[in-house]
């Protein structure tokens, strides 16, 4: 600042006029914010599955409010992030509003838990897929790899952690789905270089009782694939016979980042 003064002084007396000057403060403080913001830490999660993931709840008033330090990819660039989070997905079902999923409540437990970290979130989901469809040789997988890919080139950012919601669509063939999972796992760890990366999934409608033996399956897998977790359907309710509703969605959302964070301390 001193610099800065002494850099004044010099301009009054050469005649340099007052708004000049202003503009020299403007830059001298405003520059060190600036760069502050550029450096600070950015955590990424991808988030995929099918539609509970995409997100069919309605949303309500006051949903659409911009997070605070949260980014959005949106195939391009990283924006201001609002609900809904999937919008910007290619595979998204066109003829679906997508409304609330868990990522906004996601964030904001996130963030309580990691007071001025910023967080950005790659929604990448589709309504009825199976896992067969994320496979590695199928679009829906290429383009989420592609698209975080591309969105962790951000100087500080970094791939925290996988939500996967899925299974309605694989609730009639629950015997193959634990080696599908994990294969599924295996590539994202390999294709992103991280043999560590977290992965949390989740029970689907516990309401439809044809997902019985899919909900007992899936709550067994973190204990046969290190560094995931499964997060419980106990308590929440439906929007219709495949979907949970707004409060539900918001619950998820708190869920997985608990279950997020206990997995950072391990």
């Amino acid at each position: 600042m001193a610099i800065c003064l002494e850099h004044l002084k010099e301009n009054n007396e050469s005649g340099c006029s007052m708004k000049s000057n202003l503009i020299l403060i403007f830059i001298f403080l405003i520059l060190p914010i600036l760069s502050s913001a550029e450096q600070k830490d950015m955590h990424v999660f991808l988030l995929i599955g099918q539609s509970n993931m995409a997100g069919r709840a309605k949303l309500k008033p006051g949903d659409d409010k911009l997070l605070k330090d949260c980014q959005l990819w949106n195939g391009k660039s990283w924006e201001d992030a609002k609900a809904p989070f999937n919008r910007y997905s290619t595979h998204r079902k066109k003829n679906f509003t997508q409304g609330m999923n868990p990522g906004p409540e996601f964030v904001k437990a996130y963030q309580k838990a990691n007071s001025g970290v910023r967080v950005g979130i790659i929604n990448w989901a589709r309504g009825g897929s199976k896992i067969e469809q994320w496979a590695t040789n199928q679009n829906l997988y290429k383009d989420a790899l592609k698209n975080t890919k591309e969105s962790l080139k951000i100087k500080n950012s970094k791939l925290v952690g996988v939500l996967w919601h899925q299974g309605e669509s694989n609730s009639k063939n629950v015997e193959a789905y634990p080696k599908q999972l994990a294969e599924l796992i295996k590539n994202l760890r390999k294709d992103f270089s991280n043999d560590k990366l977290l992965v949390v999934f989740g029970q689907i409608g516990g309401w439809n009782k044809s997902y019985d033996k899919f909900n007992e399956m899936i709550v067994k897998q973190p204990a046969k694939i290190s560094g995931t977790a499964c997060i419980s359907n106990e308590g929440l309710g439906k929007m219709d016979a495949f979907h949970f509703n707004h409060e539900a969605q918001l619950e998820m959302g708190k869920r997985y980042a608990a279950a997020m964070l206990k997995l950072l301390k391990k």
